[in-house]
């Protein structure tokens, strides 16, 4: 796809106007501010020689702006000069020692951490697909994604390098160490010794960003998504100034993990704008509100459940460490429940407060600021520019406003495909349309609503019920800190409602009744049909590595009890 029919796709902005209205962000994000005239020579012959995209951010700013911090860890803080050296000089050691070649996958299985983005970069830049690891797999899960991907080199950290040890030694991969791990077939120093920091020859062919993140895995074995990250480019450096203000000058925390595709595009875009990015192994929310006072953080990126983690520290933790620079927390990935997003305004203010629509599948499609979350309650935007929305029934017939079907996206940041699983990309395809099995419906304005997958709906009475409605009128009580609602099979009803209820501490005692409290509340909240006929209390809900809730595991439980029974 050329650049212009790249940018044909949304008529209203075509290549021209788009091409003025990225040089005023620009201008005013001050992403050419201190780039200097000594640097062009330099520059023009980087891009002439390896080309412009995610591969090469670290060599551009190298150039332009040597000096500034690019990455930040608790124990690293390397400039993007040396964040540049240090990747050309991996990307030769991962080339003569390692064999490293285009098209043969490597596995990245790190915590957040300097090294996790310098391995990353230098793979990119030999066109090698990265297979994101979380570091939490277990040599099963690991082993899995080995044989799935045909990935024989992994990179470890200390904290890693025993299960990629392990799983190495049953596959017939190799590991390379990151950072301090030593007990490794090749250590980072050993790789890098003696190689030059001049970027590596190019591969013969198109150069290559592709990335493999394998979905969660809710519904059985993870799928491997496959993006190239070519496709993130000015469109979205524009949504990024545009949408959320960011500038040049920004400080990124980085603490959702970067096998997570969400982590991963902000990484790369505000490492694209030149921006600081702060990086922590997990997260721990009183860590994270003190990283962002005292290095003046401007953005982040977590999902629902880090938030609730972050507004539920007390007024004194967050006196102490007041976020005064902080212009952008998004949230996404998992349901964004309103009353949660009110607290989020109420401490953060509802400029600063952002939910999107998105998927490791389709990208970043849709945006959402807080004053539009309070004026349209469940919201999670309109579609950004480059990004189509269209609802479709199961019969395949694009349903009009405000009519519940099964959420599609099209436009150019999609996935190319399931690793290995045509079967499973053919049925997430319609045209050139993409669905990741979402229900929800677009309103006469444009702002999408999503009722949750098309799975986790419940048929009671012959009536669709979606959960997400239900979760959101419940969550708004004040005894409940988390909920989720799921069918349990029913021979009268077909499935009857089910609540799993995580309450606030104190509401759950033993001579309380929070379940009458509840219910009372869902009946002034909710159509009688939609009011669970079964209350069940949890001490936390399951959740996978990524914050989503697993409610396939909430149904094996509820089937589990009857089979007891």
């Amino acid at each position: 796809m050329g650049v212009g029919d790249r940018f044909s796709i949304f008529r209203n902005d075509p290549p021209r106007a788009f091409a003025a209205r990225l040089a005023r962000l620009a201008r005013g994000a001050g992403v050419l501010e201190d780039v200097r005239a000594s640097a062009l020579p330099s520059i023009a012959r980087l891009v002439l020689g390896q080309g412009v995209g995610a591969h090469m951010t670290h060599g551009l700013h190298a150039r332009s702006r040597p000096d500034r911090l690019a990455l930040v860890d608790g124990e690293r803080a390397v400039t993007y000069a040396e964040a540049d050296a240090e990747i050309n000089r991996i990307a030769r050691g991962l080339r003569t020692r390692m064999g490293a070649r285009r098209g043969e996958p490597v596995a990245l299985m790190m915590e957040n951490r300097v090294e996790y983005v310098l391995f990353w970069m230098a793979l990119f830049r030999l066109g090698v697909p990265a297979v994101h690891v979380s570091y939490r797999s277990t040599r099963a899960e690991l082993g899995y994604m080995l044989e799935h991907s045909g990935a024989r080199l992994i990179i470890a950290s200390e904290a890693t390098s025993g299960v990629a040890r392990e799983a190495a030694a049953v596959h017939g991969a190799k590991v390379v160490g990151a950072g301090g791990a030593e007990d490794v077939d090749v250590t980072s120093w050993a790789l890098t010794k003696g190689m030059s920091s001049i970027p590596p020859r190019r591969n013969s062919g198109e150069s290559s960003s592709d990335n493999v993140v394998y979905t969660s895995g809710t519904t059985g074995r993870p799928k491997g998504a496959v993006r190239d990250f070519k496709s993130i480019g000015a469109l979205e450096l524009s949504r990024l100034m545009d949408g959320l203000g960011a500038t040049a000058a920004e400080q990124h925390l980085v603490v959702a993990p970067l096998y997570h595709s969400a982590a991963q595009a902000f990484t790369l875009l505000y490492t694209a704008l030149g921006a600081t990015i702060h990086l922590r192994p997990s997260f721990d929310a009183a860590d994270a509100l003190s990283v962002m006072s005292a290095r003046g953080v401007t953005s982040t990126f977590m999902v629902p459940t880090m938030i609730r983690r972050l507004v539920e520290l007390p007024d004194e933790v967050w006196d102490a460490h007041p976020p005064r620079a902080l212009q952008a927390l998004v949230s996404g990935a998992a349901p964004f429940p309103q009353a949660l997003r009110a607290r989020a305004i109420a401490r953060l203010g509802a400029r600063s407060v952002f939910d999107f629509y998105g998927a490791t599948e389709l990208g970043w499609v849709t945006l959402a600021r807080g004053d539009e979350m309070l004026a349209r309650p469940g919201t999670v935007g309109r579609a950004l520019p480059g990004q189509e929305l269209a609802v479709f029934s199961e019969g395949g017939e694009r349903l009009p406003a405000g009519e519940v079907g099964v959420v599609h996206v099209r436009s150019p940041q999609r996935m190319s495909g399931y690793l290995h699983d045509a079967e499973a990309t053919s049925a997430a395809e319609r045209g050139e349309w993409l669905t990741v099995d979402d229900l929800g419906h677009v309103d006469e304005d444009g702002y999408l609503f999503v009722g949750g997958r098309a799975r986790d709906m419940i048929i009671s009475g012959g009536v669709n019920v979606y959960p997400v409605e239900i979760e959101d009128a419940l969550a708004r009580h004040p005894s409940v800190r988390e909920v989720a609602v799921v069918g349990e099979p029913d021979e009268e009803w077909g499935e009857r409602i089910v609540a799993f209820v995580v309450y606030e501490e104190g509401a759950g005692g033993v001579d309380a009744e929070p379940e009458a409290a509840l219910e009372a509340h869902a009946r002034g909240a909710l159509a009688r049909h939609k009011i669970p006929r079964r209350w069940v209390r949890l001490g936390e809900l399951p959740r996978n590595n990524t914050g989503k809730v697993l409610k396939r595991t909430l149904r094996e439980e509820l089937v589990s009890e009857r089979e007891e029974e």
